[in-house]
């Protein structure tokens, strides 16, 4: 993990997310960006979780019990290509933040990653259901087998769409993580 791209990632959303806010973790990995977002949403917020592993699910759920906000979260066992048959319909348009922590689960299966074929899908979806003004954070991790190639799709679809965003890579390596941060008009 490059702590320095996710304390940037979390010192944006700071600057975004609202308390009331509703917001999703599309890869809840090991649950700090699902603990941080129900921090900043508050009581009066809500978060949704999805991920395809169990583990990280269950290590959500603890991390979320111990910090006593577990009441604030709903997860879902779903690929994060499944936003719209997974969430609420209310929620189309009304979510103010969607993380995505792409690659591996950190201590996990090495051979469970994501890749292009579901994340531009869960991309696509992701901006369509964001409030005016709501943002996406795609940290792409590029040292797994099919990191480099994700990455450089994903790149490629924010230029198809004409999105609003800006882009930050980890250090000068090819395999540094990439952050690409979108803004929705």
């Amino acid at each position: 993990m490059n702590v320095s791209l996710v304390q940037e990632v979390h010192r944006r959303l700071a600057d975004v997310i609202e308390a009331g806010d509703l917001c999703l973790d599309a890869t809840a990995g090991n649950g700090l960006d699902t603990l941080f977002l129900t921090q900043l949403v508050e009581e009066s917020g809500t978060v949704h979780a999805m991920d395809v592993q169990e583990d990280a699910l269950r290590i959500t759920a603890d991390l979320l019990a111990l910090n006593e906000v577990q009441l604030r979260v709903t997860t879902h066992l779903s690929c994060h290509s499944k936003i719209e048959t997974v969430l609420p319909p209310s929620a189309k348009g009304r979510i103010r933040a969607v993380t995505f922590n792409l690659g591996y689960l950190p201590k996990g299966d090495k051979s469970i990653t994501t890749s292009e074929e579901t994340t531009l899908p869960a991309i696509r979806i992701a901006y369509e259901w964001l409030v005016r003004r709501g943002v996406l954070s795609i940290l792409c991790y590029r040292g797994h087998p099919g990191g480099k190639r994700e990455e450089e799709e994903i790149r490629k679809l924010i230029q198809e769409q004409g999105w609003k965003n800006e882009t930050i890579v980890g250090n000068d390596s090819e395999e540094s993580p990439v952050l690409h941060w979108i803004e929705k008009d």
